[in-house]
């Protein structure tokens, strides 16, 4: 008889433990267990500090800022390309003393070095896209677009014609090392949002104008702030007056699929094929389309924040990022682990502490 009550409460112990470890799991903050180890990254400025970089190591659970205080005084990062786990680039804004703001990292961002090149100038650089581990672009102010072929170590500058070498652009994506897309700001001679594209590698480049061939209403006077490319379908998104534009067949035809409208950005896109995709937008605008935009989905990730970075993993772990814009006061990280349906803040204290930091952009390895 003791035996069998003292059998009895082993096997209640063990259906009580086990049913704690489920409790447990269920009400974790993070990713689940197999995106748990997710290394990522999200990047801005510093406010009246240093240049921010925050790294996890668990899928957005924890944060740790990394950097030097010195190196990274006084910039604003507006991208980040990760190649892979260890080597890292950012880019911003020139310092204060005019040395221009293109950092390396070699260790997972442990250190950084400046990317060093004659041919780099002292200019804002705003994007950056890696088409391996090799091939890198960066663009910025005056028409700059700069091309590394050895993973950021040397850079050549790819000239664009006269008229466009006082543009400012602001974002570059590459099917190729022959076929690539850049866009930016307002052209200084007609307004409408640039975007430049080339079949050779940058030896000649034709300019777009979708915008006004589509009569966007509002994007005149505007900004594309982002173009992503997945085999010939061809993305854009901006703003003033937020608008998403499509290209079925690399550019030669072109489709406005904005949706929603609104007195908003467009600000980031993420495509996980040729006709799906996540679109994020001021004042806590997340979206998707899985008809190549005919309709939306609209998420609600409880932030009036403007999200201006995504990153996806899996086709349904989402993590976004905002700055202050709405009634946010401080920027924040949100993570959705059912591709929108629920969102878990996973913003660190220093954010909350710090207001003044602005977070721009996130990625995570394998989130392209």
């Amino acid at each position: 008889m003791r035996l069998v009550k003292t059998f009895s409460k082993i096997v209640f112990l063990v259906l009580f433990l086990s049913f704690l470890v489920w409790s447990c799991s269920e009400d974790s903050t993070g990713p689940d267990d197999e995106n748990g180890n997710q290394l990522g990254w999200a990047i801005g400025g510093g406010g009246s500090e240093y240049g921010t970089v925050l790294h996890t190591e668990d899928g957005g659970t924890t944060w740790i800022r990394q950097g030097d205080s010195l190196l990274f005084a006084d910039v604003d990062f507006s991208d980040i390309c990760i190649m892979d786990e260890n080597n890292l680039l950012v880019v911003g804004g020139p310092q204060p003393n005019g040395n221009y703001s293109v950092f390396k990292s070699d260790d997972g961002g442990d250190t950084w070095t400046t990317s060093g090149s004659r041919e780099l100038a002292n200019l804002d650089y705003n994007g950056i896209f890696a088409l391996d581990g090799n091939n890198v672009w960066i663009v910025g102010e005056q028409g700059s677009i700069y091309y590394s072929a050895d993973a950021a170590d040397s850079w050549t500058k790819l000239e664009v014609p006269a008229e466009y070498q006082q543009d400012l652009f602001l974002r570059i994506a590459a099917k190729s090392v022959d076929d690539i897309w850049v866009v930016g700001d307002q052209h200084v001679n007609d307004g409408y949002p640039i975007m430049l594209h080339t079949l050779d590698g940058g030896a000649n480049w034709e300019r777009l104008n979708p915008i006004e061939d589509l009569n966007v209403q509002g994007a005149e006077n505007g900004h594309f702030l982002g173009i992503k490319v997945y085999g010939n379908s061809v993305w854009a998104i901006g703003g003033f007056g937020k608008f998403v534009i499509r290209s079925a067949d690399n550019g030669a035809n072109w489709e406005n699929i904005t949706g929603s409208g609104g007195n908003c950005d467009a600000n980031d896109i993420f495509l996980l094929s040729e006709t799906e995709a996540y679109m994020v937008a001021d004042y806590g605008g997340i979206y998707s389309t899985n008809d190549a935009g005919v309709h939306w989905t609209e998420y609600y990730a409880n932030t009036n924040n403007w999200v201006v970075g995504l990153a996806i993993l899996d086709n349904i772990n989402l993590w976004i990022c905002g700055c202050p814009g709405g009634a946010n006061e401080y920027s924040e990280i949100i993570y959705s682990p059912d591709a929108g349906t629920t969102w878990q803040n996973q913003s660190p204290q220093l954010l909350i502490d710090n207001p003044l930091i602005s977070l721009y952009k996130i990625r995570f390895i394998g989130d392209d």
